[in-house]
């Protein structure tokens, strides 16, 4: 009897591993993907923050992957808590691309720079538009190719 439970218990956990793998929308990688890489910022990770920005990556004034990476560190280096919350995420996909639409609200606490920076950002009042690139087989391998806001 406990063999069989121990058997369906773990067919169960084959299961849904392969649906997270596999069966997942393309909403649904994205959101989690978002996720990461606002994590990975708000813990300053910055590796795993470059490395989920595209090669071509394109950011507000013209930004691309290097420049991008050197203003968010002079921008949230100086916070030694950070939050940041996207609200209200509206996800648009296909098969390999997607949009994902929120506002954002950002909380913490460091230095005067970094009070003024949670502040300036808490005043865009207009969405941000973070748009995704699908760079692997994997549901985890998406990729920022661009990131756009109206108010900036």
């Amino acid at each position: 009897m406990l063999r069989r439970l121990f058997l369906i218990l773990a067919a169960l956990v084959i299961a849904y591993s392969l649906w997270w793998l596999f069966g997942r929308s393309p909403e649904r990688q994205i959101a989690a993907a978002q996720e990461t890489f606002l994590e990975a910022v708000e813990d300053q990770a910055w590796e795993e923050v470059q490395e989920m920005l595209a090669a071509d990556f394109i950011g507000p004034g013209g930004l691309n992957r290097e420049t991008a990476m050197a203003e968010l560190q002079k921008a949230l280096g100086g916070f030694v808590t950070l939050d940041i919350e996207a609200r209200e995420p509206s996800i648009q996909a296909a098969r390999e691309l997607g949009v994902s639409t929120q506002s954002i609200r950002v909380t913490g606490l460091g230095n005067a720079y970094a009070i003024m920076v949670r502040d300036r950002a808490n005043q865009i009042q207009s969405p941000w538009l973070l748009h995704w690139r699908k760079t692997g087989r994997w549901p985890w391998n998406w990729q920022l190719t661009q990131v756009h806001n109206d108010g900036i």
